[in-house]
C-alpha cells in the first residue's frame, strides 16, 4: 500500500509533503500522455522499493518517495526526457531562485 493510501486510511492528507503531491502528478500525466509505460513504471517503482528495504531503509513516506523520484530521474534520463545533467541544472536554479527570494515572497524561476 502506497504512503498516500496509509495516511488517507489513517484520516491525514494524502500527502505529507506537497513535493510528494507534485512528484505523482508528474508521473500520472507521463503515464497518460504515453510518455511512460504505467506496466514499466510499476516494475521500476517496485523494484527500487524492494532494493532500498534489502538494504535496511524504513517504510517511510520519505524512503517511498525518495525512491519514486529516483526512478522517475532514472526514466526520465534513460528515454532521453530529461539527463542527469539538466536535472541537476533545473535543482541548482531552483535553489538560486529559493535562497534569492525575500521571506513571504512566490519563488518564481527566471528563463
Amino acid at each position: 500500500m502506497s504512503p498516500a493510501a496509509r495516511r488517507e486510511r489513517a484520516g491525514q492528507p494524502a500527502f505529507a509533503e506537497q513535493w510528494h503531491a507534485q512528484v505523482t502528478a508528474v508521473v500520472e500525466v507521463l503515464v497518460a500522455d504515453g510518455k511512460l509505460d504505467a506496466a514499466e513504471w510499476s516494475r521500476a517503482l517496485g523494484a527500487e522499493l524492494d532494493r532500498r528495504s534489502a538494504e535496511g531503509a524504513p517504510d517511510t513516506d520519505e524512503t517511498y518517495y525518495a525512491a519514486f523520484l529516483g526512478v522517475l530521474e532514472r526514466m526520465l534520463d534513460e528515454a532521453r526526457m530529461a539527463g542527469t545533467e539538466d536535472v541537476t541544472r533545473r535543482e541548482s536554479d531552483w535553489r538560486q531562485a529559493y535562497l534569492s527570494t525575500p521571506h513571504g515572497q512566490p519563488v518564481a524561476l527566471k528563463g
